[in-house]
């Protein structure tokens, strides 16, 4: 099924016809569905079919993380195989984790309201005054409009997705080109050869390019005109300060939102094969939450301090997840684990 909003699925690549004879069955809860008709509707095309199938036959967690209802609805509408399956005690398990975080699920309106506003105020400052006020402020523009990008993209109300598309002006990335890459990094967190997030090695000096390089990914890989438009004016809007200046600002965010993001996951378990765990305990030991709670850390941080809340619950605005992460280790501890906090790097 798709991680992406089904109103909104346009692929990241053209797909390709699925070999034939070749079939893709899942088991979510306690049902079998036969797959295969879906694959060439699907965002993420065949190739993550494959992935899927290799890795996991019953992937009801790794779903529940990322879908919507609606695609929930189009997964029950696949051909059943078998009804009477006994429901895995990994999925039971999120399940009672989620009952007690449900409400945080939904968006604060205000506060998405509130961060768009300062945004957008703080990239016309940025463009508009010196290089000592312009090149902070549009460094702080960069590294907090692509933390609330990725939680607006992550959350399943169909306005916010909307609007997250919009915030191509703000961050200058591709939504479309960011869902294919960043969904199979929650689906195969720490997999080598599946995970493209993980296992680089990268000299300190080279973290400052990571939004230049984003930027330049996103341009060369999409193909939705709607993402092309929202970059186009981002870049229009940029230029309008020195190209220097805007330089050194996206050099500057890159530096600091590389440490944060490399720190997550490089150092933790990875799987060399098949992800042989269950989902809570895949996501448990591959990544690296942060001491950083505090209310100014969430917002440079993006929640990303709280990674293991993230990845298990990864529809949650990044906001909640300081009230989130509370709920979520007191449950965890009822089942006997524990969320691995270190240094960033």
């Amino acid at each position: 099924m798709s991680p992406h909003p089904e109103s909104e699925q346009i692929p990241t690549k053209p797909h390709s016809l699925q070999p034939q004879g070749k079939s893709y069955k899942f088991i979510y809860k306690s049902v079998e569905y036969d797959c295969t008709d879906y694959v060439d509707r699907h965002p993420g095309g065949q190739s993550f079919f494959d992935k899927m199938v290799e890795e996991k036959k019953d992937f009801t967690e790794y779903f529940r993380a990322l879908h919507s209802k609606k695609a929930l609805k189009i997964l029950k509408s696949q051909k059943k195989i078998q009804t009477n399956l006994k429901e895995s005690q990994g999925s039971l398990q999120y399940t009672m984790i989620k009952k007690q975080i449900k409400h945080l699920f939904e968006p604060d309106w205000i506060m998405e309201s509130l961060f768009i506003f300062g945004l957008c105020l703080g990239m016309f400052v940025g463009v508009t005054s010196r290089w000592y006020v312009a090149i902070p402020t549009l460094a702080l523009v960069q590294i907090i409009a692509g933390w609330v990008g990725h939680s607006m993209n992550h959350n399943r109300n169909p306005l916010l997705y909307k609007l997250s598309t919009a915030c191509g002006i703000l961050h200058g990335l591709s939504t479309q080109w960011w869902q294919f890459k960043h969904n199979n990094h929650h689906m195969f967190t720490n997999r080598i050869g599946k995970d493209d997030d993980i296992n680089h090695t990268y000299y300190r000096w080279q973290y400052a390019f990571l939004y230049l390089k984003w930027k330049y990914d996103s341009i060369i890989t999409g193909y939705n005109k709607i993402d092309i438009l929202f970059i186009t004016l981002h870049w229009i809007i940029m230029l309008q300060q020195k190209l220097w200046i805007t330089s050194i600002s996206m050099l500057i965010g890159g530096f600091f939102s590389a440490h944060v993001l490399i720190g997550n996951h490089e150092r933790e378990f990875k799987f060399f094969k098949q992800i042989d765990k269950p989902f809570i305990e895949h996501q448990i030991i591959a990544c690296r939450n942060y001491a950083w709670t505090d209310w100014l850390s969430n917002v440079l941080m993006g929640g990303m301090q709280f990674q293991t809340e993230h990845h298990l619950f990864p529809q949650i605005p990044f906001y909640r997840l300081p009230y989130a992460s509370v709920i979520i280790r007191k449950e965890l501890a009822k089942f006997g684990f524990k969320v691995n906090v270190d240094s960033i790097l």
